[in-house]
Order: C-alpha cells, then sequence, then structure tokens
C-alpha cells in the first residue's frame, strides 16, 4: 500500500492490528508535512523579513483548515457539516464552530482554551470566520508575533473584546498537536473523546478523501 490511491487501503485497515498501519500513518503524516506544514516553516524561517513577517494571516487561515481537517481525521468525519449542522438533534453538535471546541477539548497543547470558557467560539468567530469570510479578522482581534503568550485577550481583561494571538506559538502549538496524533495512532488501542478506535476513524476518513 505505497500510495493512498490504491483500493486496497481499506481492505487492508480494516483491521486495527494490520502490520500495514505503520505504512499508512506515514503516509498520513507525509500528506499534512508536505503540503502544509513543511510550506509554513520555510515561510516562517524565510531570509526575506517583509516575507516572514508579513504571512501570519495565510499562517492562521491553513491552521483552520488543518484544525477542522484533524477534528475529521479523530472523529472519522467526511465533512464538518455532516456531522455538525442545524438539524442535528443533539444541541451539542449544530454548528461548525462546536467541530473547533472538540478539537480544543481533544488537545494537549491549547491548555487556555479548554480553562477559558466560550474561547474556541470566540476563536471561530474573530479568528476562522474572519480570515475565511473576510480576509482579516474580526473586531479588535490581532495576530502578531509579538505576544509572550499564545492567545491572550486584547484589553488584558475580557477575551469578548478581542483576542491576541502570536501565531507562531499557536502554530508550532498545532504542529505539536498532529505529531501527537500520529504519534496515538501508532497504539491500535488510542481511542476519541467519543470513545472509539482512532485508527477506526482514520481509515473511515482516508476512505472518503481517496474515492
Amino acid at each position: 500500500m505505497a500510495e493512498t490511491n490504491d483500493s486496497k487501503w481499506s481492505e487492508e485497515l480494516s483491521d486495527r492490528y494490520s502490520v500495514e498501519w505503520k505504512n499508512a500513518i506515514n503516509i498520513v503524516r507525509n500528506r499534512f508535512n508536505e503540503r502544509y506544514f513543511d510550506p509554513i516553516d520555510e515561510m516562517i524561517k524565510h531570509e526575506r523579513k517583509e516575507i516572514r513577517t508579513r504571512v501570519g494571516f495565510i499562517i492562521m487561515s491553513i491552521d483552520c483548515l488543518l484544525i477542522e481537517t484533524l477534528n475529521q481525521f479523530l472523529f472519522g468525519i467526511e465533512d464538518t457539516n455532516v456531522r455538525y449542522n442545524r438539524s442535528n438533534p443533539d444541541n451539542n453538535f449544530k454548528y461548525n464552530s462546536q467541530a473547533f471546541r472538540d478539537f480544543f477539548n481533544y488537545s494537549t497543547y491549547f491548555p487556555v482554551f479548554k480553562s477559558t470558557n466560550g474561547l474556541s467560539k470566540i476563536f471561530y468567530d474573530e479568528i476562522r470566520c474572519g480570515l475565511l469570510h473576510q480576509a482579516q479578522t474580526k473586531t479588535n482581534s490581532l495576530i502578531n508575533i509579538k505576544s509572550s503568550d499564545m492567545v491572550r485577550p486584547v484589553d488584558k481583561q475580557d477575551f469578548n473584546n478581542g483576542i491576541e494571538i502570536n501565531r507562531n506559538l499557536f502554530h508550532y502549538a498545532l504542529q505539536d498537536e498532529y505529531n501527537k496524533y500520529f504519534k496515538d495512532l501508532q497504539d491500535p488501542e488510542s481511542k476519541n473523546l467519543d470513545g472509539e478506535y482512532l485508527r477506526d476513524m482514520c481509515n473511515r476518513k482516508m476512505k472518503e478523501l481517496i474515492k
């Protein structure tokens, strides 16, 4: 199983203990490193200051994409709108912002989102939706490389008045989160927050990608 378009992907990986999982994990890891993490690293370290200091919106836009995608891998979701939609009778899964909530609840490297009530929704509205729909952050929110904190309130008191994000600290935390995910995948007994096996969820997601 050398490529992600191999028709045997699902068949070989339906067994969580298959020896093919070692190769499969490398395929998924390389997919994200080559398409996203390696290019972002090049931007962050670019020799031209005017480039490396002005790519914050690009990096955060991609990071939002990567958050949503990792959440799909964690829960075996074909599309965020399939799990989170307004017709869902479960109020916990009615809005796309709840995908970010679930990601941050699962995460190890974003503790501020767990300790600050409603911060994941603020991030979704101010950063993700602002960048996606308007190519800018909303209200007073800022993206920079100055802050000593990964995320903090703009006015130092209330996150609802806008958030300030150090995009390098945020991105490196997300990179750590992906690395942890790939490490967890090495254990066939690893589970997500719903008690589902990560390998089963990864297999389900990859089947959708290689149809």
